[in-house]
């Protein structure tokens, strides 16, 4: 049974659709918020067949639902239902070139945005919303979200190895598009490497943190030590090689191919070349002598360009001879395309936006990573948090650091702060046992989204608290310079990213940071309370 069939035959026992503020589909039970409590007939409600037992309290119904219908139970059965549904109503498989999702949204780029039914895949049961951003539609699902997407990829034909052929249909170009879709494109190939960062990151913060700057437990030098280093190190280093995969992965390229393109980039005898200063051609064409190590945009715009290199050849090139030829001219035209004109474009483009940061951060300074900071719940909120992201990627890749998520970070810990005022303070049960799971959700899972869309949302006061505080922490960590050398999961353990540097006093200002947050917060929500809410 599907919510909106649920929801009509409650709303013909409770004064009809017209009576009900809002309505809350809860894992066990669903939450109806009544304007006029007089008009509903619980007794009547409790017969429903779908439902367990029902109260009536201040103006709120909760109906305890059957186990049968309990969304956990139905999710685990449906994600087939979903994901036809969601698959249907964004225009087909055949209007969808790319998917992947990140903690609680599926990602999907559509080749025309006119054929998605943005309020039916809002309607399908289990999803939590979904809006267009930055030339992607995001889904909102939750923790799910990862056994939906496999599910989906099986039954739409989506194969999460394979790119998606994008050569039909395309959508006429339109210069409004050309910054989403850079965007996308940037996403699309430093989205799925997160991982690796954050092993890589975590593993050089525990250099960092047990090495001679300071515990001291782990020897310079030591086998432990050398190890550990040049491992950490790796996952930055071989950039170009991660691009190469998930390049081409978004942009339909061979990926033994990318993956080769990008040895070049590393091989010895280049990087010999480049540290010689020694004149080199290819082709006769003059080189570039730049050092791609670590580098991000250089292989974006190569994969991209194989991309159409490939498809411009297996039209020409006969199909007898594709297998042997389609490879080797790939290579031999991308060769002095990526060493001599989109190496050095993409090494151009990331050292003057590098510069244009830097500008942005000396006009700005502490402030700057304050508001950054006092922004990022609604920033989060509304998806658009994923070109920022993908601008602190970049940093660590070319820096080994970032400053514009630092005082951010700090944010965690206020909005915890919040969570734990409500579920202290709350009078209802329920709100309650809203504020703990929240609470346990940014703390040990590390995702946020609950308490944005279940308290902030509803109480504005919660929100406004928690950018206060944010702020606050933020500006601390702008005033003492702090960076982020480490990306860590949002969770309680988040402040480990302030790990690094020259000394301990980053990671001692990264903490203080987020206790001057937390305390804020904290003070604020204790003492001016969440009242005031916001109508739904």
């Amino acid at each position: 049974m599907e919510k909106e069939e649920i929801l009509k035959k409650i709303a013909e026992l409770i004064g009809g659709e017209t009576n009900i503020s809002k309505v809350d589909f809860r894992e066990k039970e669903i939450v109806v918020s009544l304007k006029d409590a007089g008009l509903a007939d619980p007794d009547s409600v409790c017969k429903l067949e779908f439902a367990e037992s029902c109260q009536l309290k201040r103006g709120r119904m909760t109906i305890a639902l059957k186990e049968e219908y309990q969304e956990e139970k139905k999710m685990a059965k449906d994600y087939k239902v979903m994901a036809e549904s969601i698959i249907e109503n964004v225009g087909g498989k055949e209007n969808v070139t790319f998917v992947t999702h990140c903690m609680t949204r599926l990602r999907m780029n559509v080749k025309d945005e006119k054929l998605v039914n943005d309020e039916a895949v809002k309607k399908v049961y289990g999803v939590l919303g979904s809006q267009f951003t930055a030339g992607q539609y995001q889904i909102i699902i939750g923790q799910d979200v990862p056994k939906l997407y496999d599910v989906m990829c099986e039954v739409g034909g989506f194969s999460k190895q394979d790119a998606i052929d994008e050569n039909v249909d395309k959508k006429a170009f339109n210069i409004k598009d050309v910054p989403n879709n850079i965007m996308s494109a940037l996403s699309g190939c430093l989205t799925p490497i997160i991982p690796v960062l954050m092993a890589a990151g975590m593993i050089k913060m525990i250099v960092a943190v047990c090495g001679p700057s300071m515990l001291n437990i782990i020897q310079e030098g030591s086998d432990i030590y050398n190890l550990l280093t040049f491992v950490g190190d790796a996952g930055f280093y071989f950039f170009p090689m991660l691009i190469a995969y998930t390049g081409a992965k978004k942009f339909g390229a061979n990926t033994v191919i990318s993956i080769m393109l990008a040895g070049v980039l590393l091989h010895p005898t280049l990087l010999s070349i480049v540290n010689e200063g020694t004149p080199f051609k290819v082709f006769g064409i003059p080189m570039s002598l730049v050092n791609y190590s670590s580098s991000v945009i250089p292989m974006v715009l190569i994969t991209y360009v194989q991309a159409k290199v490939e498809g411009l050849l297996k039209k020409y090139v006969p199909t007898v001879l594709s297998t042997v030829f389609t490879p080797l001219l790939t290579v031999l035209i991308m060769l002095p395309l990526g060493l001599c004109l989109l190496g050095p474009l993409g090494s151009f483009i990331a050292v003057y936006l590098g510069k244009f940061l830097d500008w942005l951060y000396r006009i700005f300074g502490p402030v700057g990573i304050a508001v950054v900071a006092a922004l990022w719940f609604p920033v989060v909120a509304t998806g658009m948090h994923l070109p920022i992201v993908t601008l602190v990627l970049m940093n660590f890749a070319t820096l080994g650091y970032d400053y514009l998520l630092s005082g951010a970070m700090t944010g965690i810990y206020a909005g915890a702060a919040v969570d734990l005022v409500f579920a202290l303070k709350a009078k209802d049960p329920e709100d309650r046992q809203v504020g703990w799971s929240c609470l346990a959700s940014q703390l040990l899972g590390g995702v946020g989204e609950p308490a944005i869309y279940g308290i902030y949302f509803r109480y504005k006061k919660c929100m406004l608290w928690c950018m206060i505080g944010a702020f606050f922490g933020g500006l601390y960590c702008g005033i003492m310079h702090v960076y982020m050398y480490t990306i860590s999961a949002s969770n309680i353990l988040c402040a480990v990213c302030f790990a690094g540097g020259p000394s301990s006093a980053n990671l001692i200002n990264g903490i203080i940071g987020c206790v001057i947050a937390a305390v804020v917060a904290f003070v604020l929500a204790w003492v001016f309370g969440y009242e005031d809410k916001k109508a739904a």
